[in-house]
C-alpha cells in the first residue's frame, strides 16, 4: 500500500514520469469519471464550492491562436485550466517537461453525441500551429498538439502537447491575459471567445484603444462585410459585448476612434463586477488549497524529495539542522509544505524565509540560526 501523507482525495488525477532527466506530466480530468452536461449556449459550470477558476493565457499564445476554432479554443482554455499550477512568471521555476499530456471527456466540449463533430475538432486542432520571435528575432513556427486522439466509446480525448511550445505554455514573465475559465467557456461566439480574452488583458488598465483592422486581425473578423464599420459595429463588437456584458466578469463599453469623419479605430473602456484583486486573492487559496492537497497525496518519498529541492533553492537561511527536522518530522514537512505555497503564491512577499520559519518552527527571523 502506498505510503501518504494525507488520505483526502485528490480533486484530479495527475501521474508524472521521469525520462532522460526531463518530466513527463498526464492530466487527467475528473469528468472522464464523472461526465457533466454541457449545452454551448447556455453552459455555465461553476467549481463545487462556486469560486471561480481563473487561467492565465501568455501573451504569445493570444496573439497567435486567432485561427483556433470555436471547439477547438475549448479544448485549449481545458489545457490552460489545467496547467495553471505549473505556469510561472520566473523561468528558473518551469521544469524541463519531455512532454504534457491532457484526458478530457468530450462532454466538457461539447453536449449530445457528436461523435463525428469531435473527430473534425481534433483533426483540426492536430494540425494547428502557433509562432513566436525570440528575442534575437528567430521566427518559430510549430504544431502544438502532434497528437490528438479520441475513444468514441469512453468519449476521451487526449491531447499531447509538444516538447518546445510547453515553456510558452507556462512563462509569464513576458505578459499574460487572466480571466474566468467558466467566463469564457459561457461564450457561444468565435468572435466573442476572442474579444473577451483580448478585452481581459487590459482590465486592471481599464482602457484599450486600438486600430479597426488590427482588431478585425485579432478577432478574426476579416470578411469583406466587415469592412464596413457600422456592419462591423453591429455584427460583430455590438453582440459579442452584449454576451460579454451579460455572461462574463466584465462591464464593457466603447466609442469609435475618429479621423476626420471616418472611423479609424475603438477604444473599449473596461470594468470588472468583482475587483481584480479581490478575485485574484479567492483563486490564488483555491488553487493552493488544491496544490497542497496533491503534494499530500504524492508518494513519501517524493514528497521529501520535493521539499529538500525547495529549501535547497529557497531557504538558504535555514541551518542543516532546520532543514534536517523538516525533512524528518511530519508536522514540520506539513507546515513547511503549506508556508512555502503561501510565500510561492505571494502572501508572504516582504520576507517568505521569516515567514516560513515562524509558520515552522514558530519563531521569527531573528530565531532562524537558533536551530529548531
Amino acid at each position: 500500500m502506498r505510503r501518504t501523507l494525507n488520505s483526502s482525495k485528490r480533486n484530479s488525477a495527475q501521474s508524472i514520469q521521469l525520462s532522460n532527466n526531463q518530466l513527463s506530466l498526464v492530466f487527467e480530468s475528473t469528468t472522464i469519471t464523472a461526465p457533466v452536461e454541457v449545452n454551448p449556449e447556455t453552459i455555465v459550470l461553476r467549481t463545487p464550492n462556486n469560486k471561480t477558476i481563473l487561467i492565465r493565457e501568455p501573451l504569445k499564445l493570444l496573439t497567435s491562436t486567432t485561427e483556433f476554432g470555436f471547439f477547438e479554443r475549448r479544448l485549449y482554455w481545458l489545457v490552460l485550466r489545467e496547467i495553471r499550477n505549473i505556469q510561472a512568471v520566473d523561468k528558473l521555476k518551469i521544469k524541463p517537461y519531455e512532454e504534457l499530456k491532457f484526458r478530457f471527456h468530450y462532454s466538457e466540449v461539447i453536449k449530445g453525441h457528436p461523435n463525428s463533430t469531435i473527430k473534425k475538432v481534433i483533426d483540426l486542432i492536430q494540425k494547428r500551429t502557433i509562432n513566436w520571435e525570440d528575442e534575437h528575432g528567430k521566427h518559430t513556427n510549430v504544431v502544438v498538439f502532434p497528437m490528438a486522439e479520441y475513444w468514441p466509446k469512453k468519449g476521451v480525448i487526449e491531447l499531447t502537447m509538444y516538447h518546445a511550445v510547453i515553456p510558452v505554455f507556462l512563462y509569464l514573465g513576458s505578459g499574460y491575459a487572466q480571466y474566468g475559465y467558466e467566463d469564457a467557456l459561457i461564450l457561444s461566439s468565435e468572435y466573442a471567445q476572442l474579444l473577451f480574452t483580448n478585452l481581459a488583458r487590459f482590465r486592471n488598465t481599464g482602457i484599450w484603444r486600438i486600430g479597426l483592422t488590427e482588431l478585425r486581425q485579432l478577432i478574426g473578423a476579416q470578411e469583406k462585410s466587415y469592412n464596413n464599420y457600422s456592419a462591423f459595429r453591429t455584427r460583430v463588437i455590438d453582440l459579442s459585448l452584449r454576451q460579454i456584458n451579460e455572461h462574463t466578469n466584465l462591464s464593457v463599453t466603447y466609442e469609435p476612434v475618429m479621423q476626420g469623419r471616418a472611423v479609424v479605430g475603438v477604444e473599449f473602456k473596461i470594468q470588472t463586477k468583482t475587483p481584480p484583486d479581490e478575485l485574484e486573492k479567492e483563486t490564488k487559496k483555491a488553487e493552493m488549497k488544491q496544490r497542497l492537497d496533491e503534494l499530500l497525496q504524492m508518494d513519501i518519498a517524493e514528497v521529501i524529495s520535493y521539499a529538500g529541492n525547495q529549501l535547497s533553492q529557497y531557504y538558504p537561511s535555514f541551518t542543516h539542522q532546520q532543514k534536517k527536522s523538516i525533512l524528518q518530522n511530519g508536522e514540520h514537512l506539513k507546515a513547511f509544505l503549506r508556508a512555502d505555497l503561501y510565500a510561492e503564491y505571494g502572501f508572504a512577499d516582504k520576507d517568505p524565509e521569516a515567514y516560513v520559519a515562524q509558520s515552522v518552527f514558530n519563531y521569527k527571523k531573528k530565531g532562524i540560526e537558533k536551530g529548531n
